[in-house]
């Protein structure tokens, strides 16, 4: 499936967003395990392990792109919608008005990736979204990709473009990383400072058996930067009602 960035359909930020406070953790994504060859990278696992940080990455999905659901017709109120999802059993809620849109997927379980969104009415470029990918035996548990700060920055680096032969300039730096029972729960953002582009993701990770094959789940809040701290409150809210399967590989 090909997903591709919000940047075209979001909301352009009107200033940078501002300095944080000194006490905030920020850690640029470079890492020295990356600039390998891709036949060094298949030779010790390490290419096919990028490749599902990268589907990892896909939380800037183009929500425009997206078939859309009608929504109930029980007005907005701060009651929530409980999505349940019957193939990969996962839940989560968010709020009653929260428009839907389903990703693209393929009829093989064992290649699906899997991506549904919820967003504010006319507010794509703010959305929480959820990818779940196949994963094989060799990735049994969280601690399969590396610690937390290991795996945020295998995220960030997949997102980060510095030199890209066509089109802006793109980085991502990691914020914060951290292990939430068996889960990883990471804080980042995406820049593309040549557009003017400031975006802000938090995730949850974690990896469930659906009764086919193991999935890693990604939960992705998206939102521009100067939009964070306001959503921050309902982003929290909404993870805290993810619920994942537990893994096949205890």
């Amino acid at each position: 499936m090909v997903l591709r960035s919000t940047a075209p359909h979001a909301s352009k930020i009107a200033h940078r967003r501002p300095d944080r406070s000194a006490t905030s953790t920020f850690r640029k994504s470079s890492n020295p395990r990356f600039p390998r060859t891709r036949a060094e990278a298949s030779a010790d696992g390490s290419l096919e392990r990028r490749e599902l940080l990268a589907g990892a990455a896909t939380s800037l999905v183009s929500i425009a792109a997206f078939p859309r659901v009608a929504r109930a017709d029980d007005p907005a109120t701060t009651l929530t919608q409980v999505y349940n999802d019957e193939e990969d059993k996962y839940s989560l809620a968010v709020p009653s008005d929260w428009e839907r849109a389903l990703g693209d997927t393929s009829p093989n379980p064992q290649s699906t990736r899997k991506v549904i969104a919820f967003y504010p009415p006319g507010q794509p470029e703010i959305n929480v979204n959820v990818v779940a990918t196949a994963l094989g035996a060799d990735y049994p548990k969280m601690g399969s990709f590396g610690s937390p700060d290991e795996f945020a920055y295998g995220v960030a680096a997949g997102m980060t473009r510095p030199k890209p032969r066509q089109g802006p300039k793109q980085f991502s730096y990691v914020v914060d990383a951290k292990n939430a029972g068996d889960r990883y729960v990471i804080e980042y953002t995406v820049e593309r400072p040549e557009e003017n582009f400031y975006q802000h993701l938090l995730s949850a990770v974690g990896i469930g058996y659906n009764g086919r094959v193991n999935r890693l789940f990604t939960l992705t809040a998206v939102c521009p930067e100067d939009r964070y701290a306001e959503m921050e409150p309902m982003f929290r809210k909404i993870f805290a009602t993810f619920e994942t399967p537990s893994t096949l590989y205890p």
